[in-house]
């Protein structure tokens, strides 16, 4: 990177990170599903199996973001990284389903620091700019574009096997890229300091300074609308699989649907962040989130009336897009409402409710499966969403009247 601006040789590496890292969820949401029905599991213990992934980031994600600010996103992050890459090799070492939960926490919480470190560096760098969140976000959609069909091609060609070491070489990427990430200056100067043993014991005043941050009506809103494009998402990868799985889809088309179709637009959606006027009005940036998660609700709840390769394909694209676009506006409106040294604690708040929606719409779809089918199970989630994004609706309109959020 000799010659580039100094401001572009720290980003890069943090945009890098963001390639593999968020893009590791969704490529490990669609090798374990296949490798649960390879192994004949129950569509019950295969939505705790996709679920309990996020059940360490629900419980700690606040207590990680809270160690981000406090030793400095980049140690944290190589660390986690390097258990990113590690763990993919152990599943098909320990093929029995204990084992699969265990590991599952163990890489879902590895990849969730990961990204909340990516969120954390680039938010002390841009103070709630879309442009960088922009950034950001294409960086992230380009991780999905290659990563998912290269996992899926590993499938295809060489078994499970070369499915999880497709993912362990693509979380190599994650950890040089962590490797790289310079030591940079933020507005007001932290309190970085070494690591100490007791700093891996949760304390109760910072889950407490957190969730006071949801006084905060811009601050709420978003993380409830956080939550439900999360929420979709859980559909998106853990059942939307199967269903593609179910209806004869091969293993790289399902990647090209749940990775390439749903980046494709989705990089297309941050760009026009990226190169768009900065978006200052609170209310402006928090009806658009909620105007494009409608529409992405919309699109993964017809998923059981598609059947061919392409309409699947043009739903997911047009998905992508809105999820794309409003991604940058999720991250700004935090970074925004944030001081610079509780930017990590902010992204724990926010993970924090992600990890509940993650945690709990896979297993909830599961035995919604079980008991009414799959088709009925997505028109049910889906008017669920809905319904969330009726009331989070609501609570805009309450908050514009009494002034609690800035026109």
């Amino acid at each position: 990177m000799i010659g580039l601006p100094a401001a572009l040789r720290q980003q890069l590496p943090i945009y890098g990170a963001g390639v593999f890292s968020n893009s590791n969820v969704t490529i490990s949401s669609i090798i374990v599903p296949l490798w649960a029905v390879y192994l004949d599991i129950s569509p019950g213990v295969i939505g705790v199996l996709l679920g309990i992934r996020h059940l360490p980031g629900l419980l700690f994600a606040i207590h990680g973001g809270v160690l981000l600010d406090r030793l400095g996103a980049r140690p944290v992050m190589i660390v986690f990284a390097g258990i990113a890459v590690v763990v993919p090799l152990l599943f098909p070492v320990m093929p029995w389903v204990w084992a699969m939960l265990l590991l599952q926490m163990l890489w879902g919480f590895s990849t969730t620091m990961t990204w909340m470190g990516a969120q954390t560096s680039v938010s002390q760098l841009m103070r709630g700019s879309t442009k960088h969140a922009g950034r950001l976000s294409v960086s992230v959609r380009l991780g999905m574009l290659v990563g998912p069909p290269l996992a899926g091609w590993g499938w295809d060609t060489w078994g499970p096997w070369g499915g999880f070491i497709a993912i362990s070489v693509w979380a190599l990427g994650l950890l040089l890229s962590c490797l790289t990430i310079p030591t940079f200056q933020v507005a007001v100067p932290q309190t970085v300091r070494r690591f100490r043993l007791n700093d891996l014991i949760p304390h109760r005043a910072d889950y407490v300074a957190a969730l006071r941050m949801m006084t905060i009506p811009a601050i709420s809103v978003c993380v409830y609308l956080s939550a439900v494009r999360i929420a979709s998402y859980g559909v998106q990868e853990s059942f939307y699989i199967v269903y593609l799985k179910e209806i004869g889809m091969s293993a790289e088309n399902i990647g090209l649907l749940a990775g390439t179709g749903h980046s494709l637009l989705g990089a297309v959606g941050a760009l026009i962040l990226t190169f768009a006027p900065r978006i200052k009005s609170i209310k402006r940036q928090l009806f658009l989130f909620l105007i494009t998660l409608t529409i992405a609700v919309v699109l993964i709840t017809i998923t059981p009336m598609l059947r061919d390769f392409w309409p699947l394909f043009a739903a997911i694209a047009l998905r992508g897009l809105m999820l794309g676009f409003n991604q940058p506006l999720m991250i700004s409106v935090m970074a925004a409402a944030t001081p610079p040294e509780t930017q990590g604690q902010t992204v724990g708040l926010r993970t924090t409710a992600n990890r509940a929606a993650s945690t709990i719409i896979p297993v909830a779809m599961g035995l919604m499966i079980e008991a009414i089918g799959i088709q009925l199970s997505f028109y049910l989630m889906g008017a669920l969403m809905m319904a969330a994004c009726l009331w989070i609706w609501l609570l805009m309109l309450k908050g514009l009247r009494t002034g609690q959020i800035s026109d």
